[in-house]
């Protein structure tokens, strides 16, 4: 492992525990939540150090072509609807939404900015080091994020935090994979976009955990 492996490995590790810090202390109130607004600048601040040192693991004109990826997106979709049933199903919604509500156009966008931070800049870092080990890290990254975002103060949920750690990780494995394969982020980023769409679809206003 050359020098420049171990530096941006280190930067995504870095950038994870940013991102952790800001889902673990979001919902806390003034002057605790303070501890998530200073992980999301150092979240900025390790994204920004990650594309200088490689500004080709997200922004490469290549990662955003439409090269090898109709199966890919075909399979991510299809995984997406499923998951995103048995989520509606699992809060007590109907498996087919009944409306379209105006917050479903945020959701898209957020499962498009995560997929760029978990899929772009943490697993486009770590491949320096390693391509496999890469997918798994931002797998690892993303399910830490969506869990710590429901531990800390204790929030109800259908499934526990461990389950959903565990789904987002399965899912980020796939979707991870999905972009080693074709060398583009559009699968993964449909796929999670296509995901927040059908789950969210009926909500007229942001959910608590939005801040």
């Amino acid at each position: 492992m050359n020098e420049k492996s171990i530096r941006i490995l280190f930067k995504s590790l870095a950038l994870t525990a940013a991102l952790w810090f800001f889902s673990l202390f979001i919902n806390f109130d003034f002057p605790t939540k303070t501890i998530a607004f200073f992980a999301l600048v150092m979240s900025g601040f390790w994204m920004h150090s990650i594309y200088r040192d490689n500004p080709g693991s997200v922004f490469s004109r290549s990662l955003w072509l439409f090269k090898k990826t109709f199966n890919w997106i075909l399979i991510a979709i299809i995984l997406s609807f499923m998951l995103a049933i048995y989520s509606r199903i699992e809060d007590g919604l109907p498996a087919i939404p009944s409306k379209v509500g105006a917050f479903v156009i945020v959701a898209i966008l957020i499962g498009f900015i995560e997929e760029v931070v978990f899929r772009g800049f943490v697993q486009g870092g770590a491949q320096e080091w390693n391509q496999r080990g890469a997918i798994v890290l931002a797998s690892v990254s993303h399910a830490g994020y969506k869990g710590l975002l429901f531990v800390f103060p204790l929030q109800h949920l259908n499934n526990s935090a461990l389950e959903l750690f565990g789904y987002t990780f399965l899912a980020g494995l796939v979707l991870g994979y999905s972009r080693f394969v074709t060398g583009s982020l559009w699968p993964a980023i449909l796929a999670h976009c296509f995901f927040d769409f059908w789950l969210y679809m009926e909500q007229s206003s942001a959910p608590w955990w939005v801040w």
